[in-house]
């Protein structure tokens, strides 16, 4: 849920969930890492910021021997402990905002009044440079969302449902692939409703007021910006 602040409201499960994929999909972040495992791993965690053992070490038995965990994999057992633990809102807020570089607090959600966090975006001020590096390189092809799909067959677009292959289990919908070559299985390496504005050195979007949700929330945050190599300015 986002609100006309621009912030996303997020439940304790979609919270630790997108921590998830964060770590996920940008490959270590030995910082950030670092920084976390505190808040996650609570004191069994002691870091080490300098020296030949710098690194996170965990205490481990009765005894409380130490374990180093390498950069490499520490990401996946904070992961893991992060969904398998209870946190106070409080700190799942924090986390959230040392993970994503945006401010995060406690709250309630107003249609049902369950606590979760809301997450602010901090992309009032971000303005496309129409680059179109996004959309020259995609990446997103599994990110047509169900709301997408039936927009489109709604508005009768079948130039774009052409475009579009459901995929199916059991005789079910279970999502969509974009963008496809029509009449075959192939993913297009660039979008193809991307049309370069002559002697300009920019891109405008064929479909601009019926992209898909993830085209129209790129790039996301800041962070998500940094670290996609996003042109765009603040």
């Amino acid at each position: 849920m986002v609100n006309e602040n621009g912030k996303t409201f997020l439940t304790e499960q979609e919270a630790k969930t997108a921590v998830e994929i964060d770590f996920q999909q940008y490959g270590p972040q030995p910082r950030l890492f670092r920084d976390l495992s505190p808040l996650i791993l609570g004191s069994r965690a002691i870091v080490l910021d300098q020296g030949k053992h710098a690194g996170v070490w965990i205490k481990r038995g009765r005894k409380n021997n130490l374990k180093q965990i390498r950069d490499n994999e520490l990401g996946n057992h904070l992961c893991r402990t992060l969904q398998t633990n209870t946190y106070p809102l409080p700190i799942l807020a924090e986390i959230c905002t040392r993970t994503f570089q945006v401010r995060a607090c406690p709250g309630p959600n107003p249609c049902d009044t369950k606590q979760g966090i809301w997450v602010e975006s901090d992309m009032g001020s971000f303005h496309c440079s129409q680059c179109g590096d996004c959309c020259r390189n995609l990446t997103f092809h599994d990110d047509c969302t169900e709301q997408d799909y039936n927009r489109w067959q709604r508005l009768g677009l079948t130039h774009i449902l052409s475009r579009v292959r459901a995929l199916e289990t059991n005789g079910k919908t279970t999502g969509y692939k974009i963008w496809v070559e029509p009449g075959t299985s192939h993913l297009s390496n660039v979008c193809p409703w991307l049309k370069e504005i002559p002697g300009e050195n920019r891109w405008t979007c064929m479909i601009q007021d019926v992209k898909p949700e993830i085209c129209t929330q790129y790039p996301f945050t800041r962070k998500h910006a940094l670290m996609t190599g996003c042109r765009g300015t603040f």
